[in-house]
């Protein structure tokens, strides 16, 4: 049989719980609310558009986020960067964007595209904040395959002492 002094020491052991919980969630809230969200979709909006291998981001969090890197995943697995390959060859006149890199506000979007020789698997886009970029592959694109590029990159990311 339980004392009045036992249930107390219950209810405090219960209360202190509860708030650990509480503390830790709401951490939780607030690191989630200040990191970059964002959805990388290949393809269009519209595919009537133009032709050629597009890439969609949209911003999935409240405050406004650049674009530090996006582009296309190749078979090779080797992530094909448009803005150094604007870099690299200025006078492409193949590409085509819609919106800008720096998305001011939820659901926000870029679009942006070119023709490439070989069709990719997948794409990615990464803001400034983030190490790691975020993927999408082709629905048409093996199960396995996207699960060793996704492992690949991982690694790549986790061990680059650069």
């Amino acid at each position: 049989m339980l004392t009045l002094d036992g249930t107390e020491k219950w209810v405090t052991l219960g209360g202190a719980v509860v708030g650990a919980v509480a503390g830790i969630l709401n951490l939780w809230w607030k690191y989630r609310e200040k990191s970059d969200r964002i959805r990388v979709v290949c393809g269009l909006i519209d595919p009537q558009i133009s032709p050629g291998e597009f890439l969609h981001v949209v911003n999935l969090c409240d405050h406004p986020i650049r674009l530090a890197d996006y582009g296309y995943i190749l078979r090779t697995g080797k992530l094909l960067s448009l803005p150094q390959m604007d870099a690299n060859e200025p006078t492409d006149n193949d590409r085509v964007s819609y919106g800008s890199s720096l998305l001011e506000s939820r659901n926000s979007s870029f679009e942006t595209g070119t023709t490439l020789r070989d069709r990719p698997i997948g794409v990615y886009a990464r803001t400034t904040n983030q190490s790691k970029p975020r993927v999408a592959f082709r629905d048409e694109t093996p199960l396995w395959i996207c699960c060793w590029h996704r492992a690949q990159l991982w690694i790549k990311v986790a061990y680059d002492f650069s």
